[in-house]
């Protein structure tokens, strides 16, 4: 619950002054193995990555791994997540980075987002289950209006592949082994918690 309650003051601070900073994109590719690949695509406002790397404490202001060294020092704690690939650029207002990552199993994509991944199977039916994001209520209504009037253009975009064809998912829309789902970030703080089923 702290975790959730420091996000969110992030992302408040940020919006006394950021205008559209940040949109994530994140592909999952699931093997039957129980290892995998994750690859990131950020678009993030220049002042908010400035912000970041001028933090006098050193920790970091956005709740997320930027820089090259941060991806690197996740891969050194944890084992079981490899680094494939890094790139950044930018332009006058953006900056752009795009990653991919291997992971052995799901326990490592866990430590990696900082939220639970769970899989569980019964037969021939697996079942995954992220949460994203668990509150106890949604944010007061104070707080979601600002998050409306200054995140409306920025969202989550996913897309994730399974072994097999998806039966059931709680969010998004279904195409035979690949899910995809965008959602805005001010909806995910209003609701009450964001955790996503999928069974395939």
């Amino acid at each position: 619950m702290k975790t959730k309650s420091l996000q969110l003051t992030i992302l408040l601070l940020l919006s006394l002054f950021l205008s559209s900073c940040l949109t994530i994109t994140s592909g999952l590719n699931h093997e039957s193995s129980g290892s995998g690949s994750l690859s990131l695509d950020y678009q993030l406002n220049k002042k908010a990555v400035g912000i970041q790397k001028d933090s006098i404490s050193g920790g970091n202001l956005i709740p997320l791994p930027l820089s090259r060294n941060d991806f690197d020092e996740i891969a050194a704690v944890n084992p079981g997540i490899t680094l494939r690939s890094y790139s950044e650029s930018e332009d006058s207002d953006s900056v752009y980075i795009s990653t991919e990552l291997d992971y052995e199993n799901l326990s490592d994509l866990s430590d990696f987002f900082g939220f639970p991944v769970e899989v569980t199977t019964q037969g021939n039916i697996s079942t995954l289950t992220l949460k994203i994001y668990e509150a106890d209520t949604p944010v007061s209504s104070e707080t979601q209006s600002i998050l409306d009037s200054v995140f409306s253009d920025d969202s989550l975009q996913f897309e994730f592949t399974f072994p097999r064809n998806i039966r059931n998912s709680s969010y998004g829309s279904v195409n035979g082994r690949t899910v995809t789902y965008e959602i805005s970030l001010p909806e995910v703080y209003r609701q009450s918690g964001f955790v996503w089923i999928l069974e395939w």
